[in-house]
C-alpha cells in the first residue's frame, strides 16, 4: 500500500502516540519530552531541508494519550496518518505498543520510527515499513556471561527468573542464556513469575538452592524492583535486572544497589565518535542526566531527520529505502539496519552500580571500570 500523505506542506507534521498515563505513563512522558526536545531544538536551527521541495520546513509536533493500551495506540496511529496526515510517525515506548503501532503502520504504508519497542519479534514479523532504532532485546544481556567471567574466571551455574508474559522478557533471557552456553556457562534453574509479582521470597529460595554465579531477572520495573530489595544479601552471584540502568532504580534501592549490573541502551557517559546531530554535551546540557526513554525519543526523530536529508523527499518508500543504506553515529549511538530491519549497528551498554556511581562495565571498549562482585 503506498502512503497516504501526498500534500506539499508548510511544515512536516510529527505526530506519536505516548503514554501520558497508565503503567508505561513515567516511561511514555519521558519519550514524549525528548521528542519535543527534538522538535524545538531542529527548529532553533532553521528545520529540516527537503531536497525535492527545495526548502527547509519546521517541524510541528502532534501528540496524544494512549493510556498505556495497543488498542489505543492502534486507533491514534490511524488517526495521526488519516486525520492530522503526519510525515513522520515515532513509535511509542513498550514493546507491546510498539508491536500494535507497527501493525498499524504496516497497514497503512507508513514508516514507523521505533525508539520504544525492543522485543525481537517486532523486528521478526517482516515488518516493511518499521525502522527499529533500538538494539533487540535479545542483545539486552548478551555480554553479561562475558562480564561474569571477567570477575570469576570458574563461574559456571546461571539462573534465569522472567516474566511468563510478554515477549521482551524472554527474548531478554534467552539472549544471555545463549551467550552463557557458548561460553561453557550452564542453565542450572529456570522459572517464570506472574506479572505484576507481589513476593519473590520463595522463589528466590529456590534460586539460592541452585548456587548460581550469575542471576538473571527479567520482568517489568517493579518487577525488578521488588526482586532486587527481596534479594537476600548473602546470594553469591552476580545479579543482573534491566531495571538496574534507571535512575529509578538507584531511588527505590538506595545503598543496596550497589553490585547490581544491568543493560543501558544509552549512557551521556559513553564516548562515541559522533557524525551526526548533537553531541554528548549539547544533550547533557539540554536535559542533564536523561534516563534512556528520554534520549531514545530525541535519536528517534534524529534518526528520521537524517532520512529526510538522505532521501531529499518526504515519500515513506524513499525515506524506509533511506533508513536501509544509511550508517552513521549520532549521541544514541550507530544507526545501522540489516536485511531484515533489525538494529545491528548500536551496541547495548552494560552499568553496574558502584560507590553510589553508575559506570559503563562493558564493552571493554567503552567501560569506566572493571565489575565487581
Amino acid at each position: 500500500m503506498s502512503s497516504p500523505i501526498t500534500d506539499f506542506p508548510r511544515t512536516i507534521r510529527v505526530g506519536i502516540p505516548a503514554s501520558l498515563s497508565g503503567q508505561f505513563h513515567p516511561q511514555g512522558t519521558q519519550a514524549l519530552q525528548g521528542a519535543t526536545a527534538w522538535v524545538e531544538d531542529t527548529n532553533l536551527q532553521g528545520g529540516v531541508h527537503v531536497r525535492d521541495l527545495n526548502a527547509s520546513l519546521p517541524l510541528t509536533l502532534i501528540h496524544y494519550d494512549d493510556h498505556s493500551r495497543a488498542a489505543e495506540v492502534r486507533d491514534l496511529v490511524r488517526h495521526l496518518v488519516l486525520e492530522d496526515e503526519v510525515h513522520l510517525l515515532l513509535g511509542p515506548y513498550s514493546s507491546s505498543l510498539t508491536m500494535a503501532a507497527a501493525q498499524a503502520a504496516e497497514e497503512l504504508g507508513v514508516v514507523l520510527w521505533n525508539h520504544g519497542g525492543s522485543a525481537d519479534n517486532i523486528h521478526q514479523q517482516g515488518f516493511r515499513w518499521t525502522v527499529n532504532i533500538l538494539s533487540p532485546a535479545s542483545d539486552y544481556l548478551a555480554g553479561i556471561p562475558e562480564l561474569v567471567l571477567q570477575t570469576n574466571p570458574a563461574a559456571m551455574h546461571l539462573a534465569i527468573v522472567h516474566s511468563s508474559t510478554g515477549s521482551f522478557s524472554r527474548s531478554v533471557a534467552m539472549g544471555a542464556a545463549e551467550k552463557a552456553s557458548e561460553l561453557g556457562i550452564e542453565v542450572v534453574f529456570e522459572e517464570t513469575f506472574d506479572s505484576p509479582a507481589t513476593d519473590f521470597s520463595e522463589l528466590l529460595q529456590r534460586v539460592e538452592a541452585s548456587e548460581p554465579d550469575l542471576l538473571v531477572g527479567v520482568g517489568r520495573i517493579a518487577d525488578d524492583l521488588l526482586l532486587a530489595q527481596q534479594l537476600p544479601f548473602y546470594i553469591e552471584a552476580m545479579v543482573a535486572l534491566p531495571a538496574t540502568a534507571i535512575e529509578q532504580f538507584r531511588e527505590a534501592l538506595g545503598p543496596r544497589s550497589e553490585g547490581f549490573v544491568g543493560p543501558s541502551q544509552w549512557e551521556a557517559s559513553a564516548k562515541l565518535n559522533i557524525d551526526y546531530g548533537p553531541n554528548m554535551r549539547d544533550i547533557t546540557q539540554r536535559f542533564g542526566q536523561p534516563d534512556y526513554p528520554m534520549a531514545q525519543g530525541y535519536a528517534g526523530g534524529l534518526v528520521a531527520q537524517r532520512c529526510i536529508e538522505e532521501a531529499g523527499s518526504l515519500d515513506q518508500a524513499a525515506l524506509r529505502q533511506a533508513a536501509s543504506a544509511l550508517d552513521f553515529t549520532t549521541f544514541y549511538g550507530r544507526f545501522k539496519l540489516d536485511a531484515t530491519g533489525r538494529q545491528v549497528g548500536h551496541q547495548v551498554l552494560l552499568v553496574q552500580w558502584q560507590r553510589g556511581r553508575k559506570v559503563i562495565v562493558w564493552p571493554p571498549q567503552l567501560a569506566q571500570a572493571l565489575p565487581v562482585g
